[in-house]
């Protein structure tokens, strides 16, 4: 017992990505506030799919956003954008997952932690695991970063 709490597992990636379904997958009711200030704005990868699945990023508008995740394997064999998200502790994380269009991380190993500036786009994916919508984001820019200390939103 006392080993568990003393050494800590490593983060959630790209594998459970590909084992569990979106985290996304039932309609949520929420009056969003408006985007932090700032071109671009810094947006959680949670809050970016929030607002494009479930309001259709009216909230979001024409407003570049700035999110973080890392690279996983998408649907379609293409990277996609991921950052799990727990509720309690790492055994019931969940990944929220973003399809990327426009200047797409193409390249990069599973698990490569990006930070990526881009624009709302309507356009939706479905997840093979649950059949679960996947938002996408009109990516811009983007660079490679270092995996956050807290990796999980």
């Amino acid at each position: 017992m006392l080993g568990l709490l003393l050494v800590a597992p490593p983060a959630l990636g790209s594998y459970s990505v590909g084992q569990a379904g979106s985290a996304l997958a039932g309609a949520q009711q929420s009056d969003y506030p408006p985007l932090p200030p700032g071109d671009p704005a810094p947006v959680t990868v949670l809050d970016y799919a929030s607002r494009a699945l479930f309001e259709k990023g009216v909230s979001i508008g024409d407003r570049r956003v700035r999110l973080t995740g890392f690279i996983a394997p998408g649907p379609d064999g293409q990277p996609i954008l991921a950052r799990m998200v727990l509720s309690c502790c790492a055994a019931d994380g969940r990944p929220v997952k973003l399809g990327l269009t426009g200047d797409v991380p193409y390249g990069l190993a599973d698990d490569t932690w990006v930070e990526v500036t881009g624009r709302y786009t309507d356009r939706v994916g479905r997840d093979p695991v649950d059949d679960a919508e996947i938002p996408y984001l009109a990516v811009e820019s983007w660079r490679r970063v270092p995996a956050p200390r807290n990796p999980y939103e």
